[in-house]
Protein backbone atom coordinates (compact mmCIF):
# COMPACT_ATOMS: atom_id res chain seq x y z
CA UNK A 1 0.00 0.00 0.00
CA UNK A 2 1.46 3.33 -1.05
CA UNK A 3 1.68 5.94 1.71
CA UNK A 4 -0.20 9.11 0.80
CA UNK A 5 2.00 12.17 0.43
CA UNK A 6 -0.22 14.12 2.83
CA UNK A 7 0.33 11.52 5.54
CA UNK A 8 4.01 11.39 4.78
CA UNK A 9 4.38 15.18 4.86
CA UNK A 10 2.65 15.33 8.23
CA UNK A 11 5.40 13.03 9.50
CA UNK A 12 8.16 15.05 7.86
CA UNK A 13 8.12 17.75 10.51
CA UNK A 14 9.06 15.28 13.20
CA UNK A 15 12.39 16.97 12.58
CA UNK A 16 11.86 20.63 13.35
CA UNK A 17 13.37 23.71 11.81
CA UNK A 18 15.23 25.82 14.36
CA UNK A 19 17.09 29.10 14.34
CA UNK A 20 20.85 29.33 14.11
CA UNK A 21 23.64 27.06 12.99
CA UNK A 22 22.56 24.43 15.51
CA UNK A 23 19.43 25.84 17.21
CA UNK A 24 18.68 25.89 20.90
CA UNK A 25 18.80 23.74 23.96
CA UNK A 26 16.56 20.76 24.36
CA UNK A 27 16.67 16.99 24.38
CA UNK A 28 19.64 15.64 22.59
CA UNK A 29 20.44 13.26 19.83
CA UNK A 30 19.66 9.59 19.75
CA UNK A 31 22.72 8.83 21.85
CA UNK A 32 21.27 10.92 24.64
CA UNK A 33 23.69 13.79 24.13
CA UNK A 34 22.54 17.36 23.78
CA UNK A 35 23.15 17.74 20.07
CA UNK A 36 26.38 17.50 18.11
CA UNK A 37 29.65 18.69 19.65
CA UNK A 38 27.90 20.25 22.61
CA UNK A 39 25.30 21.89 20.43
CA UNK A 40 21.63 21.61 21.19
CA UNK A 41 18.17 21.92 19.71
CA UNK A 42 14.95 23.82 20.23
CA UNK A 43 12.90 20.70 19.82
CA UNK A 44 12.56 17.14 20.91
CA UNK A 45 13.18 14.46 18.36
CA UNK A 46 9.92 12.90 17.33
CA UNK A 47 9.94 9.14 17.11
CA UNK A 48 7.27 7.00 15.55
CA UNK A 49 5.14 7.06 18.66
CA UNK A 50 4.86 10.85 18.39
CA UNK A 51 5.22 11.19 22.16
CA UNK A 52 6.76 14.64 21.86
CA UNK A 53 4.15 15.96 19.45
CA UNK A 54 0.73 17.38 20.02
CA UNK A 55 -1.06 15.06 17.61
CA UNK A 56 -1.60 17.66 14.91
CA UNK A 57 1.16 16.39 12.67
CA UNK A 58 3.37 19.47 12.87
CA UNK A 59 5.93 17.85 15.14
CA UNK A 60 5.62 20.54 17.79
CA UNK A 61 4.30 20.37 21.30
CA UNK A 62 1.52 22.72 22.31
CA UNK A 63 3.77 24.88 24.44
CA UNK A 64 2.82 28.39 25.46
CA UNK A 65 5.39 30.20 23.36
CA UNK A 66 5.30 33.90 22.57
CA UNK A 67 6.20 35.23 26.02
CA UNK A 68 4.95 38.83 26.14
CA UNK A 69 6.63 39.92 29.36
CA UNK A 70 9.52 41.69 27.65
CA UNK A 71 10.45 45.34 27.51
CA UNK A 72 9.54 45.85 23.85
CA UNK A 73 8.10 44.38 20.64
CA UNK A 74 10.66 43.14 18.14
CA UNK A 75 8.88 44.31 14.99
CA UNK A 76 7.65 47.66 16.37
CA UNK A 77 9.72 50.58 15.08
CA UNK A 78 11.46 52.66 17.76
CA UNK A 79 9.75 50.71 20.54
CA UNK A 80 12.69 51.35 22.87
CA UNK A 81 12.23 55.17 22.50
CA UNK A 82 15.96 55.72 23.09
CA UNK A 83 17.67 55.94 19.66
CA UNK A 84 20.78 54.31 21.14
CA UNK A 85 18.84 51.15 22.00
CA UNK A 86 17.15 48.47 19.91
CA UNK A 87 14.65 45.74 20.80
CA UNK A 88 16.23 42.29 20.83
CA UNK A 89 15.49 38.74 21.98
CA UNK A 90 17.57 38.06 25.08
CA UNK A 91 18.63 34.95 26.95
CA UNK A 92 20.01 35.19 30.46
CA UNK A 93 22.03 32.01 29.94
CA UNK A 94 23.91 30.87 26.83
CA UNK A 95 21.26 28.23 26.08
CA UNK A 96 20.13 30.03 22.89
CA UNK A 97 16.48 30.06 23.95
CA UNK A 98 15.24 33.68 24.28
CA UNK A 99 13.76 34.36 27.70
CA UNK A 100 12.34 37.76 26.86
CA UNK A 101 12.79 40.89 24.79
CA UNK A 102 15.08 43.64 25.97
CA UNK A 103 16.16 47.12 24.90
CA UNK A 104 19.86 46.57 24.21
CA UNK A 105 22.66 48.92 23.16
CA UNK A 106 22.74 49.63 19.44
CA UNK A 107 26.15 49.28 17.83
CA UNK A 108 27.90 52.57 17.14
CA UNK A 109 29.00 51.19 13.76
CA UNK A 110 26.28 48.81 12.58
CA UNK A 111 26.90 46.74 9.47
CA UNK A 112 24.63 46.92 6.45
CA UNK A 113 22.05 44.26 5.64
CA UNK A 114 23.75 41.59 3.58
CA UNK A 115 27.09 42.04 5.33
CA UNK A 116 28.53 39.65 7.88
CA UNK A 117 27.65 40.41 11.50
CA UNK A 118 29.02 39.36 14.87
CA UNK A 119 27.44 38.77 18.29
CA UNK A 120 29.23 39.59 21.54
CA UNK A 121 29.74 37.25 24.50
CA UNK A 122 27.31 34.43 23.56
CA UNK A 123 24.45 33.60 21.21
CA UNK A 124 21.46 35.22 22.90
CA UNK A 125 23.32 38.05 24.62
CA UNK A 126 21.33 40.62 22.53
CA UNK A 127 24.58 42.43 21.72
CA UNK A 128 25.45 42.47 18.02
CA UNK A 129 26.44 44.94 15.32
CA UNK A 130 23.27 44.69 13.23
CA UNK A 131 21.05 47.74 12.58
CA UNK A 132 17.90 48.46 14.58
CA UNK A 133 15.04 46.15 13.63
CA UNK A 134 17.37 43.25 12.89
CA UNK A 135 19.42 40.60 14.69
CA UNK A 136 22.49 38.54 13.85
CA UNK A 137 21.52 34.96 12.96
CA UNK A 138 24.66 32.96 13.62
CA UNK A 139 25.98 30.45 11.12
CA UNK A 140 29.53 30.21 12.49
CA UNK A 141 29.18 29.34 16.16
CA UNK A 142 32.86 29.39 17.11
CA UNK A 143 33.21 33.00 15.98
CA UNK A 144 29.59 34.07 16.72
CA UNK A 145 29.30 35.32 13.14
CA UNK A 146 26.35 35.31 10.78
CA UNK A 147 24.00 37.57 8.83
CA UNK A 148 21.53 40.23 9.93
CA UNK A 149 17.89 39.20 9.53
CA UNK A 150 14.95 41.62 9.76
CA UNK A 151 12.23 41.19 12.40
CA UNK A 152 8.66 40.90 11.11
CA UNK A 153 5.08 40.65 12.32
CA UNK A 154 4.15 36.95 12.27
CA UNK A 155 0.48 37.95 12.04
CA UNK A 156 1.09 39.92 8.86
CA UNK A 157 2.57 37.96 5.93
CA UNK A 158 3.11 41.24 4.10
CA UNK A 159 5.55 42.47 6.74
CA UNK A 160 8.31 40.84 4.66
CA UNK A 161 9.13 41.37 0.96
CA UNK A 162 7.47 38.91 -1.43
CA UNK A 163 10.74 37.01 -1.89
CA UNK A 164 10.92 36.33 1.85
CA UNK A 165 8.81 34.50 4.48
CA UNK A 166 7.94 35.79 7.94
CA UNK A 167 9.01 32.77 9.98
CA UNK A 168 8.34 32.68 13.76
CA UNK A 169 10.95 30.76 15.75
CA UNK A 170 10.61 29.30 19.27
CA UNK A 171 6.82 29.78 19.22
CA UNK A 172 6.19 26.24 20.44
CA UNK A 173 8.61 26.37 23.36
CA UNK A 174 6.93 27.11 26.67
CA UNK A 175 7.97 30.43 28.23
CA UNK A 176 10.26 31.25 25.29
CA UNK A 177 10.01 34.53 23.43
CA UNK A 178 8.79 34.10 19.85
CA UNK A 179 11.27 35.57 17.36
CA UNK A 180 9.71 36.28 13.93
CA UNK A 181 12.24 36.91 11.16
CA UNK A 182 12.11 37.51 7.42
CA UNK A 183 13.88 34.57 5.77
CA UNK A 184 14.65 34.24 2.06
CA UNK A 185 12.54 31.91 -0.09
CA UNK A 186 14.49 29.31 -2.06
CA UNK A 187 14.37 26.22 -4.26
CA UNK A 188 15.53 23.01 -2.51
CA UNK A 189 16.37 21.28 -5.79
CA UNK A 190 18.98 23.83 -6.82
CA UNK A 191 19.86 25.03 -3.28
CA UNK A 192 20.05 28.66 -4.37
CA UNK A 193 20.64 30.34 -1.00
CA UNK A 194 23.97 31.71 -2.21
CA UNK A 195 22.13 33.73 -4.85
CA UNK A 196 19.92 35.04 -2.01
CA UNK A 197 22.99 36.40 -0.25
CA UNK A 198 23.35 33.49 2.17
CA UNK A 199 26.23 31.31 0.93
CA UNK A 200 26.50 27.96 2.68
CA UNK A 201 22.93 28.07 4.03
CA UNK A 202 20.45 25.25 3.40
CA UNK A 203 17.09 25.51 1.63
CA UNK A 204 14.65 23.77 4.01
CA UNK A 205 10.87 23.25 4.28
CA UNK A 206 9.04 25.88 6.32
CA UNK A 207 6.05 23.75 7.27
CA UNK A 208 4.59 20.26 7.16
CA UNK A 209 1.88 20.45 4.49
CA UNK A 210 2.15 22.32 1.18
CA UNK A 211 5.47 23.73 2.34
CA UNK A 212 7.31 26.84 1.35
CA UNK A 213 11.09 26.68 1.58
CA UNK A 214 13.47 29.09 3.25
CA UNK A 215 17.21 29.60 3.69
CA UNK A 216 18.60 28.55 7.07
CA UNK A 217 22.11 28.10 8.51
CA UNK A 218 23.19 24.46 8.31
CA UNK A 219 24.70 22.49 11.17
CA UNK A 220 28.40 22.92 11.85
CA UNK A 221 28.64 19.10 11.61
CA UNK A 222 26.25 18.22 8.76
CA UNK A 223 25.11 14.64 8.30
CA UNK A 224 25.31 12.73 5.03
CA UNK A 225 22.55 10.91 3.17
CA UNK A 226 21.07 8.00 5.19
CA UNK A 227 22.82 9.18 8.39
CA UNK A 228 21.00 10.01 11.62
CA UNK A 229 19.72 13.56 12.19
CA UNK A 230 17.64 15.42 14.76
CA UNK A 231 16.73 18.76 13.18
CA UNK A 232 15.89 19.80 9.62
CA UNK A 233 19.14 21.74 9.38
CA UNK A 234 21.28 18.86 10.71
CA UNK A 235 21.80 17.46 7.22
CA UNK A 236 24.25 18.37 4.49
CA UNK A 237 23.02 21.05 2.10
CA UNK A 238 20.56 19.45 -0.34
CA UNK A 239 19.24 16.87 2.13
CA UNK A 240 16.13 16.77 4.33
CA UNK A 241 15.77 15.24 7.81
CA UNK A 242 12.80 12.83 7.81
CA UNK A 243 11.51 9.95 9.96
CA UNK A 244 13.83 6.96 9.72
CA UNK A 245 10.98 4.53 9.11
CA UNK A 246 10.14 6.31 5.86
CA UNK A 247 13.55 5.91 4.19
CA UNK A 248 15.01 2.62 2.95
CA UNK A 249 18.69 2.31 3.83
CA UNK A 250 18.46 4.74 6.74
CA UNK A 251 20.93 4.13 9.57
CA UNK A 252 19.23 6.47 12.05
CA UNK A 253 17.01 5.32 14.88
CA UNK A 254 14.43 8.12 14.71
CA UNK A 255 15.27 10.41 11.75
CA UNK A 256 17.74 10.36 8.90
CA UNK A 257 18.92 12.50 6.00
CA UNK A 258 17.53 11.91 2.52
CA UNK A 259 17.83 13.87 -0.70
CA UNK A 260 15.34 16.14 -2.39
CA UNK A 261 14.23 14.97 -5.82
CA UNK A 262 12.41 16.15 -8.92
CA UNK A 263 9.11 14.34 -9.53
CA UNK A 264 9.61 14.69 -13.29
CA UNK A 265 12.97 12.89 -13.34
CA UNK A 266 13.12 9.06 -13.44
CA UNK A 267 15.40 7.08 -11.12
CA UNK A 268 16.10 10.09 -8.90
CA UNK A 269 16.52 7.99 -5.74
CA UNK A 270 18.64 5.07 -4.50
CA UNK A 271 18.17 2.06 -2.20
CA UNK A 272 14.66 1.32 -3.50
CA UNK A 273 13.30 4.73 -2.46
CA UNK A 274 11.06 6.73 -4.77
CA UNK A 275 10.43 10.44 -5.17
CA UNK A 276 7.47 11.31 -2.89
CA UNK A 277 5.57 14.52 -3.59
CA UNK A 278 5.90 17.21 -0.91
CA UNK A 279 2.76 18.89 -2.30
CA UNK A 280 4.23 22.37 -2.18
CA UNK A 281 1.78 25.02 -3.34
CA UNK A 282 4.56 27.51 -4.14
CA UNK A 283 4.49 28.35 -7.87
CA UNK A 284 7.42 26.65 -9.57
CA UNK A 285 8.02 24.18 -6.73
CA UNK A 286 5.11 21.79 -7.35
CA UNK A 287 7.57 19.17 -8.65
CA UNK A 288 9.67 19.01 -5.46
CA UNK A 289 9.80 15.72 -3.58
CA UNK A 290 12.02 13.74 -1.25
CA UNK A 291 13.38 10.22 -1.62
CA UNK A 292 11.41 7.86 0.62
CA UNK A 293 9.98 4.36 0.88
CA UNK A 294 7.07 4.16 -1.60
CA UNK A 295 5.21 1.54 0.48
Amino acid sequence: MRVSSSYWMARLCGALLCLGATACSGPGSESGESGESGESSASTDADESGETGDGDGDGDGDGEGGNTGGECELYAANDCTDPMLKCMPWSENPDRIPDSTKCCPLSGSPVSLGDRCVTQDYDGSCLDNCPAGTMCVIDKLDDLEGYCQVFCDSGDPESCPTEEICKPFFEMIEQAETVPLCMARCDPLIQDCESKGRPGWSCLPEGALSPSFLCMPPSSSPKLEFESCLLQNDCEVGLACVPASEVLGCTGLFNCCTRYCDLTEPDACDMGNECIDLESDVPGLEHVGVCADPV
